[in-house]
């Protein structure tokens, strides 16, 4: 099952399995069907743990493919196998592919393609299509493709965009980490070492392992960079198998409130489970945000730090803005500063789940980035805000900026008006500096005694 010497093998397959065996044989069977030839690429899968005696199978299916078969007796999870994998590929492509990826024709051969372009984006994502047990058939009957139908509505369709078919417009892709999903995506093995693998950290535990991954793959190249392509015709078929969805949705929450600890940036703050096309255009919206702000040295801290500190009522204020360095803060003070390096008492948030103690802060103090949120997400801003402290405050300089908020006096009044049943609500003129809308919860929750 292992290479013959003196051939050059071109791309790597790399495939996880535990306790799928009957899903790996399918799926090896379709990736002997490819159009590449099968001396250009090979499969490397990874048994992790389980009863080896249900992969008896796998050399057969495998008949005719490159194929190494590595046993872990002890299980390691996701990460762990995939990086195993990795250590025993020997090309320079990664294409990751799960065990119940049964393979399009052509699927191998439009990664290599992709990546044979040196202008390419470094990260090709391809499709996965939902599949039921009544179109197991197809695939038994070694069928090149399954008739399950193209859209989520149907009962098929790719999990990760909805209801929906993608948008002729690729913005979405500026934040394709929160896609790649390592049932169907490829990655040199350069930039794959160069950020140190698959976390395997999350042990044996369910879910974004693979998003965390291409999360560090997409900060590496830069996060305003268009890192990933999207190919909706190297696809492959989700083939039916065992899941058990309460446990699953349980490790997703808890793998993703450790990796929000680990990068307190606005990115993880807006992937959920369920809506990754939401979470994609909420994280490209507010990068945007961030780099306006940025680049016109807007939402200014210092001053605002000059006219309003002396009216707050303590100094355990959360700053968000910019420019924090040109301010005496008091100790005890959290910034959102974008335009600083992240430290633990600085952050690149927007605000939806501060990793803050509840009721910790005497105030929260946002000068003018709150004017680029969507309208749902200042309602959270200001409802997360409100758990942390007595205060909110939401200044308008009045400075021009990209936001779609125009901080006219009487916009700001209906915004006070909104808000105030939730909030005692109040506007300050601050001369010289702008409006500031100060919000008071009206209930707040009680702190636990010691």
């Amino acid at each position: 099952m292992s290479t013959e010497a003196g051939l050059s093998i071109e791309l790597s397959v790399v495939i996880p399995s535990h306790e799928d065996a009957a899903c790996l044989e399918l799926t090896l069977r379709s990736l002997r069907r490819q159009s590449l030839a099968l001396e250009r690429f090979e499969v490397i899968v990874v048994r992790d743990g389980g009863d080896a005696g249900k992969y008896a199978g796998v050399a057969d299916a495998g008949k005719g493919l490159n194929l190494r078969y590595v046993e872990l007796d002890e299980r390691r999870g996701r990460g762990g196998a995939r990086n195993e994998g990795v250590r025993h590929a020997t090309s320079p492509l990664l294409l990751f592919l799960d065990a119940d990826s049964y393979a399009t024709p052509d699927l191998v051969q439009r990664h290599l393609t992709h990546h044979l372009d040196p202008s390419a984006p470094a990260v090709l994502m391809g499709r996965r299509d939902e599949s039921g047990i009544e179109h197991v058939h197809a695939a038994l009957a070694d069928e090149p493709t399954i008739p399950a139908p193209r859209r989520r509505v149907q009962g098929g369709g790719d999990l990760r965009f909805g209801t929906q078919e993608i948008s002729d417009d690729d913005d979405w892709l500026r934040a394709g980490w929160v896609f790649c999903f390592t049932h169907n995506v490829s990655v040199s093995r350069t930039l794959f070492d160069a950020v140190g693998g698959f976390t395997e950290g999350f042990g044996l535990r369910w879910g974004l392992e693979d998003m965390e991954l291409f999360y560090r793959v997409h900060a590496h190249l830069g996060v305003l960079e268009r890192n990933f392509a999207y190919d909706d015709l190297a696809a492959v078929y989700h083939l039916p198998h065992h899941r058990n969805l309460a446990n699953n949705w349980n490790d997703f929450m808890g793998n993703l409130e450790v990796i929000g600890r680990q990068y307190p940036v606005v990115d993880w703050e807006f992937v959920g489970p369920l809506d990754l096309a939401r979470s994609s255009d909420r994280i490209v919206h507010y990068r945007a945000a961030i780099a306006d702000c940025v680049r016109r040295s807007a939402c200014r801290i210092a001053p605002a730090v000059e006219e309003l500190a002396a009216r707050l009522p303590g100094h355990r204020v959360l700053w968000v803005g910019t420019g924090s360095a040109e301010a005496q803060l008091p100790e005890g003070s959290l910034t959102f500063d974008y335009g600083a390096p992240l430290s633990p008492t600085n952050f690149h948030l927007i605000g939806m789940r501060p990793p803050i103690e509840p009721q910790s802060l005497d105030a929260v103090v946002s000068v003018d980035f709150w004017r680029y949120l969507h309208w749902e997400d200042l309602c959270q801003f200001v409802n997360a805000a409100a758990t942390l402290a007595g205060e909110v405050h939401l200044v308008s300089t009045g400075e021009e900026l990209s936001a779609p908020f125009t901080p006219a006096p009487a916009t700001l009044d209906y915004l006070r008006q909104v808000l105030d049943a939730a909030f005692e609500t109040s506007l300050l003129d601050v001369d010289g500096f702008g409006l500031a809308l100060r919000l008071i919860p009206r209930h707040r929750p009680a702190v636990a005694a010691d």
